[in-house]
């Protein structure tokens, strides 16, 4: 049986092509605007079922289709799987807009209809045709796209070549058919001037709405209104080669595809009676300039706004980059003198950790498997390489130590700012907790260490002294120039926390970046992202590791490459020690590996005084910030965003609120960690998330939550004797409004926090309890909490958590793990077409302090190619989210709007992504602001009343700006 079907009996009907039609609300691809096809016959006939699929039915109240019954025929792709692999934008969803007196036939919503079924009677249908891409295709080639996959996949053909070529033989025959200009979302383009040339003439044809997007009704308009100002009677009319592009004086740089055969140019692009669709957008409108090439010094060479002809090959997760990164560290190696490597390792780089597998074979020695390894075998065979480590210490003097300082420091920044868990900074014996009590304990150790400005505390003290041990390899500290001074939020000097707590350290700004540069003889490859050189990282999608972790980092090769080479050698000029390793590569000479346009984009504050400022960036950069806002302004159809922080400045607060507010977009997904481990942060992610919200109000938007690992059994090192309990006492179902449990025996219990499942309820213990201890010998007794207070799962409008019940003495316990997956990644997806993967957070420090570095790209071919780059990472980090496996959920998350919907899967249903409301609140103490953990190690351990402080504390230590935050 044939999986599609000729609508029509093509031989009775007239067939034209019309103008552009929104599909209505309550459908599928409500909002989408699509090329239409008018049928049209002088008596009432039979209208069919183009599709194998589900039938509803729709009449709108409003629009161009208000009072018409609208029928909607989603394709099954299941039942012509072979020919809906093969169609180019994915199984079609079909619409049939009846005139009115049509009588449908007899079926009930969600029915399944064969294709050729009869579904109504009529005298008049409008026939709209939407793919996964909602890419606007013109019914002559969406009707020969799908008649090319039913022969391509040898599938029975049935009637339908014969409705395709009918419809080309009425609507694109002849010498003037229609030629549809698309934007970077495959809508109809309005409103816009573009250049039509063909030989020796050429002119400006402006589109307006009405046109829809069709260029040769915009020149049909034009040249009856003004023939000298439009010399073309109709697009193909002078008979040369037409070339559709940018008007000259316009300014605008653009990226154009044919949708026919893929082919993509920059500037103009040649259209031919057969090759007639055009998605294009302009680059301008995505890249904005590098804001620090103004009034940069002719001595330093500016970076380009934007570049052509780049690869940019995402990794998701750690082992994907650590496995790549070594591998060409290899290739370096092997490339004798002629191989080095330029690094910024992050926030902390880990030399000796092993970042991949040693395979068991004879060549497994010559594979480093840590940084450490594959720098030393890469000064071995004649390489160099050179190193930069962010400086978390800079002390002013060797004035009188306020009691806490560098405990202060440690916390706020080392301790949390670094990313760890919450749970870990409590419980690690060898963490910031245990530190500070060294410090505190040990009078002489302190004065010692401020003598030598933190060094033997500093994160990478290792990693710069045994690199630096190693021929033609250099290592060093890189100071951030940033002080208090540069911050136009921070308090006066006479006041808290100056005078308070920070007497000494006065900088708080960091080299935040992450990238790097290989190079391999000829061979130039960059590195950029949200990943450092750290054990921890050591994940993949499956997230099976002990802490599970989500990051994206990515490979960038051509000329892009070349700016990520020009920041290392500008950052090396300034706190390094003699020459890089190699000169940078001309953009020239790195080739065009790809079709990709990329920017390489940064973050540098702007300093109060100029003895600070960085020689490159003096005027500081918000290029970053910058490019983002810029890629929300041109969102059309849906915005995805990965964050560490989610703390973002107002102007971006207020666009992105905007955005949603004004039905900008369908579709705004958030992906956080359950908990920011920016202290205090929490009352600013909180609000922002209350404003998105807000602006949503039930239109069904927004999604903003965080990934949380399915239930299982901890590691054994963290679960004595596999964490087999048993409750002491009973428990009843209530157990009053502070409950606790009595758990035994003793040597199988690790110490709190856990989470328990009693007889499968689930609960949390949260500390040793004051209460009496039935049984002190054998068990221990525990403070919980249980039921809706543990807020697994949403529900409706309230959080619900596991559901109590009564236990009886002797029942079953079992330690498990209910493990958020932190995310890490700071990376943002705009409809398919605009990728930006980077070390900033979005928050001040991100956007207007830290040394930051990011590389946003844009396909050449935009969304319109089944190979997609930027859609295909996106389908990577959605099936990841949700848990689904790739090969098998592909098809389903073609279509982002639809997608979307995919996140209000429970998880109790397998989904990975939880809203962000369902979280326990008893594990969020540390960063709320007033009763947590940093405030009560400051305020008990040290003797310090600060809550009345936080936003102060926020903003001056821990969320810090500068005045590019001003700059409009």
């Amino acid at each position: 049986m044939a999986a599609f079907a000729a609508p029509l009996d093509v031989a009775d009907w007239t067939l034209t092509a019309a103008a552009p039609v929104v599909v209505p609300r309550g459908l599928r691809y409500a909002g989408t605007p699509l090329a239409a096809l008018r049928a049209q016959r002088a008596t009432p006939a039979q209208v069919r079922a183009p599709a194998a699929g589900v039938l509803r039915s729709l009449v709108p109240a409003a629009g161009p289709l208000a009072g018409r019954t609208v029928l909607e025929v989603q394709a099954n792709p299941f039942a012509m799987r072979r020919v809906a692999q093969t169609i180019a934008f994915g199984a079609p969803t079909f619409y049939l807009a009846l005139d009115a007196g049509a009588t449908l036939a007899p079926f009930a919503a969600g029915d399944f209809v064969a294709a050729g079924a009869p579904v109504a009677t009529a005298s008049g249908v409008t026939i709209l045709c939407a793919g996964q891409d909602r890419i606007a295709r013109d019914p002559a080639l969406w009707s020969a796209t799908i008649a090319a996959a039913i022969a391509s996949a040898g599938a029975d053909a049935g009637t339908w070549p014969a409705f395709a070529a009918a419809v080309a033989t009425q609507t694109a025959s002849g010498p003037n058919p229609p030629v549809l200009l698309l934007d970077h979302t495959g809508a109809p383009l309005g409103d816009e001037d573009v250049e039509l040339s063909a030989g020796s003439q050429s002119a400006v044809a402006r589109l307006i709405a009405a046109d829809g997007g069709d260029l040769q009704r915009a020149v049909a308009r034009l040249h009856a209104l003004d023939p000298a100002q439009m010399p073309f009677a109709s697009v193909f009319g002078a008979g040369a080669p037409v070339r559709i592009g940018a008007v000259p004086a316009s300014g605008a740089d653009l990226e154009l595809t044919r949708l026919e055969d893929g082919a993509g140019a920059s500037g103009s692009i040649e259209v031919t009676p057969a090759l007639r669709h055009v998605a294009l957008t302009d680059l301008a409108r995505w890249f904005a300039p590098q804001y620090a090439n103004d009034g940069l010094p002719a001595t330093f060479a500016p970076l380009a706004d934007y570049t052509r002809g780049n690869r940019v090959t995402p990794f998701v997760n750690g082992l994907e980059y650590y496995a790549d990164l070594l591998e060409k560290l290899k290739r370096a190696a092997d490339a004798g003198p002629a191989g080095g490597l330029h690094l910024v390792g992050g926030w902390q780089t880990v030399i000796d950790a092993k970042l991949a597998r040693r395979d068991d074979d004879e060549t497994a020695a010559e594979r480093p498997v840590t940084l450490l390894e594959a720098v030393t075998l890469l000064s071995d065979e004649g390489g160099a390489a050179r190193v930069l480590s962010p400086q978390f210490f800079q002390f002013d003097s060797q004035s009188t130590l306020q009691l806490a300082e560098i405990i202060i420091v440690s916390l706020l920044v080392m301790g949390l700012l670094r990313g760890a868990s919450v749970d870990a900074i409590r419980s690690d014996a060898g963490g910031m907790v245990v530190l500070a009590v060294v410090f505190v304990a040990n009078a002489a150790l302190v004065p010692w260490i401020i003598s030598v400005n933190g060094r033997p505390v500093e994160p990478n003290v290792d990693a710069v002294d045994e690199l630096a041990a190693l021929d033609r390899v250099e290592s060093e500290f890189g100071p951030f120039p940033a002080r208090i001074e540069d911050n136009p939020l921070s308090p006066p000097l006479g006041g808290f926390p100056w005078d308070t707590l920070l007497t000494l350290q006065r900088s708080f700004g960091f080299y935040h970046q992450k990238f790097g540069v290989v190079r391999a003889g000829s061979n130039v490859y960059g590195y950029c992202g949200g990943i450092d050189i750290n054990p921890n990282r050591l994940d993949d999608a499956r997230h099976v590791a002990h802490g599970p972790y989500h990051d994206v980092h990515a490979r960038v090769e051509g000329p892009a490459a070349r700016d990520i080479a020009l920041s290392f050698e500008q950052r090396w000029g300034r706190d390094g020690t003699g020459p890089v390793a190699f000169a940078t590569p001309q953009a020239a000479d790195l080739g065009t590996p790809g079709d990709v346009a990329a920017q390489v984009a940064r973050t540098y504050y702007r300093p109060a005084a100029s003895t600070r400022a960085l020689p490159w960036a003096p005027n500081g950069d918000r290029t970053i910030a910058d490019t983002l806002l810029q890629a929300i302004d041109a969102a059309r159809e849906f915005i995805y965003i990965e964050d560490q922080y989610f703390t973002a400045a107002p102007e971006f607060q207020d666009r992105l609120v905007a955005k949603v507010a004004g039905r900008q977009i369908g579709a705004l997904v958030i992906v956080l960690p359950a908990i920011g481990d920016q202290p205090f942060g929490e009352m600013v992610r909180s609000g922002f998330i209350a404003d998105l919200k807000a602006a949503d109000a039930g239109a069904g938007i927004v999604r903003i939550g965080y990934p949380r690992r399915h239930y299982t059994v901890p590691a054994n090192d963290t679960r004595a004797s596999s964490g087999r309990l048993v409750l002491q006492t009973p428990l009843p179902s209530s157990a009053g409004f502070d409950p606790t449990v009595v758990l035994g025996p003793k040597s199988r219990l690790p110490g709190p926090p856990f989470w328990v499942a009693i007889e499968g309820e689930l609960m949390y213990v949260v500390n040793e309890s004051t209460a009496p201890n039935p049984s002190p010998m054998t068990a221990r007794i525990f403070d919980v909490v249980r039921g809706a207070d543990t807020r697994l799962v949403t529900g409706g409008i309230a959080p619900l958590g596991a559901r109590t019940r009564e236990h009886l003495q002797g029942a079953a316990a079992t330690v498990v793990d209910v493990a958020g997956i932190y995310v890490h990644a700071k990376s943002t997806i705009v409809d398919d077409v605009f990728l930006g993967i980077g070390s900033a957070n979005i928050n001040r420090r991100g956007h207007y302090h830290d040394g930051e570095i990011a590389v946003y790209s844009v396909p050449q071919r935009l969304k319109a190619a089944r190979s997609n780059p930027v859609a295909a990472l996106r389908r990577r980090l959605w099936a990841e989210m949700l848990d689904l496996p790739l090969a098998t959920a592909e098809p389903l998350l073609e279509d982002p709007i639809a997608a979307g919907r995919l996140f209000d899967r429970s998880p109790l249903q397998g989904n990975r992504f939880t809203d962000i409301e369902a979280y326990p609140i008893h594990l969020m103490q540390d960063v709320t602001g007033g009763d947590g953990l940093v405030l009560t190690l400051l305020n008990t351990a040290l003797g310090f009343q600060i809550a009345g402080d936080v936003q102060d504390l926020y903003d001056a230590v821990i969320d810090p700006t500068s005045a590019l935050e001003l700059d409009p």
